[in-house]
């Protein structure tokens, strides 16, 4: 292994102990926002994951409620494009703008980037997170198939080039090899780069969500009071099983 570097974001080290387990929050309004964070506030999340893209009006505006009820947990900003599987339907200028003013104006500690906004605009998002101290996950999401095995490890390391904090690679299998495919991509790159995030969507993919961290992949998704995508557990039973996977890969040597 060439790199295993820990990223500390608040008080969660990254590439350390268990998985993180991130649970979305979806909700339309500040109404809905308020009843889902009453839902989630009690589940074994270790951080949340705020879909700006989910929410009916200007996310600018919503975002002191949003930060205001986590306190001092750990928050990833994302606006999720539609090309990307979210309901963002702007262009790439736009996102970049959008983007941009939550890191300036945002006091949460992760961002999430697209990579298929263009690699320059990429470049200079990772540069304000930066600036403003925060850390990046550099995001690719594939919600119609598996890319080849080497595509899926190629672009975790271009991520890791261009400056993500944390490379995040989703995919949809259609088949049990294309879940091979990324667990074994999973692996390569994080025995090159360090701690990755990769997950499989689908009932076929649920086993990556589970076991991805024994391959390296140092966050997964569950379900809160809603799903953000397709083949999500319920926090309460995906903590469960990574508690039970991890005790049996440490005894493995496996990557954690």
């Amino acid at each position: 292994m060439k790199n295993h570097n820990v990223l500390n974001v608040g008080k969660l080290s990254f590439g350390k102990g268990l998985p993180k387990i991130c649970v979305p929050l979806t909700g339309e309004g500040i109404p809905a926002l308020a009843a889902e964070w009453d839902f989630v506030s009690a589940l074994p999340a270790d951080l949340f994951e705020w879909r700006a893209d989910c929410y009916f009006g200007d996310p600018l505006e919503a975002l002191p409620f949003v930060e205001e009820r986590l306190g001092e947990r750990v928050l990833l900003c994302t606006v999720r494009t539609e090309n990307e599987g979210g309901k963002a339907g702007i262009s790439p200028e736009s996102y970049e703008r959008l983007v941009g003013e939550l890191i300036r104006q945002g006091k949460f500690q992760l961002v999430d980037i697209e990579l298929s906004c263009g690699e320059e605009r990429v470049v200079r998002l990772l540069e304000l997170a930066k600036a403003r101290g925060k850390a990046a996950v550099v995001s690719r999401h594939n919600f119609a198939a598996t890319p080849p095995e080497e595509e899926i490890y190629e672009t975790l390391l271009k991520m890791k080039a261009l400056g993500a904090s944390l490379p995040k690679y989703a995919v949809m299998p259609q088949s049990p090899p294309d879940v091979l495919a990324l667990l074994s991509a999973t692996w390569r790159a994080y025995r090159e780069i360090g701690p990755v995030i990769t997950m499989a969507m689908g009932p076929l993919g649920k086993l990556t969500r589970a076991a991805g961290g024994c391959f390296g992949s140092c966050l997964t998704f569950a379900a809160g009071k809603n799903a953000s995508a397709p083949g999500q557990m319920k926090a309460e039973d995906l903590k469960a099983i990574l508690e039970d996977l991890c005790l049996e890969a440490e005894k493995g040597g496996s990557a954690l």
